[in-house]
């Protein structure tokens, strides 16, 4: 079967985003384009090329389309039901935006709907990411640092689903909190943290071989010669996951991206992206890494910085 190729489609997204976010244009416009989007987003996600036809409602089980069902295999079940519920919420909304039958114009909240389950989407992408990569303490430094920029929303989506699958993944929980903080805010932070008090404090602490594992991975040289750990969870201060993650909280520079502070949407986010990636990224250093660019340069596709965008 032939793959999904990102530059085939390269046009085709700039076209969509640019119709659906950058210009005025109908709910009933921006319903057609919203679906189409999310056709090319599932393709992406079961890897699937223009040689095949796919429309979202064949995304289910047994499905009429066989590409469809051999793609599906390379999901595991809990990725293809939820791949399955976020087409569902899109589908009907979706086509009737593209078909004649409904007359009335589209609210606004039926499009928040529709751009809100495209972010799913978008999450899966990230999930499945770092499911295959099987994300864990000792994950790449590098790898985190790319993936925190992106849209705080898809950050919160992407460890929120990874936290329901395994509550005892200290990067996972860390990550998590984080991101709460910068899509909502502190007090919604302080509000997860009591919410899941009792299975934060649960989570097996690491020993000190771990730690020293998890510093040595973070050795940065802060002059000639000196080297020292500059590590994002500071486990040697504390003896438990939940006093560690509230501090963290209370932390003033976790205020710095505080509700989206630095940027909330894709648009705020890619000039960010694109300076880190001309600094750091010269060549890729692993196969995580390489895969993580590849998936993080699909994303920021057609995307414009938000001062780029003529009113």
């Amino acid at each position: 079967m032939e793959r999904f190729d990102d530059n085939e489609y390269s046009d085709l997204i700039g076209e969509l985003l640019h119709d659906t976010q950058y210009i005025e244009i109908s709910n009933r416009g921006k319903m057609a384009g919203l679906r189409k989007h999310a056709e090319v987003l599932v393709r992406k996600i079961l890897d699937i090329g223009s040689d095949y036809m796919l429309m979202l409602g064949q995304v289910k089980r047994n499905s009429n389309n066989s590409a469809i069902n051999d793609a599906m295999e390379s999901l595991d079940d809990e990725l293809s039901n939820r791949l399955i519920e976020i087409t569902r919420r899109i589908n009907p909304l979706g086509s009737d935006g593209t078909h004649t039958q409904r007359t009335e114009e589209f609210s606004q909240v039926e499009i928040e709907h529709v751009e809100d389950a495209i972010l799913d989407l978008y999450a899966l992408i990230f999930i499945k990411y770092f499911m295959d990569i099987q994300v864990n303490l000792y994950s790449s430094p590098e790898v985190l640092r790319l993936f925190s920029l992106l849209p705080p929303v898809i950050r919160y989506k992407t460890w929120k689903y990874l936290f329901e699958k395994d509550k005892n993944n200290i990067q996972v929980v860390d990550k998590l909190c984080l991101a709460i903080i910068k899509r909502y805010d502190k007090e919604m932070a302080y509000k997860w943290l009591e919410d899941n008090a009792e299975t934060i404090k649960a989570i097996p602490y690491p020993g000190r071989d771990e730690i020293d594992k998890y510093d040595s991975m973070h050795m940065v040289e802060v002059e000639p010669d000196v080297f020292r750990a500059v590590v994002t969870l500071n486990f040697d201060a504390y003896d438990n996951m939940y006093d560690l993650l509230l501090s963290k909280i209370n932390d003033p520079r976790t205020s710095v991206n505080e509700s989206g502070k630095m940027y909330k949407s894709f648009e705020e986010a890619v000039k960010h992206y694109k300076n880190y990636k001309k600094e750091n990224i010269a060549s890729t250093s692993s196969e995580e890494m390489a895969a993580l660019c590849s998936l993080m340069d699909f994303v920021y596709l057609g995307r414009v910085a938000k001062s780029e965008i003529q009113n």
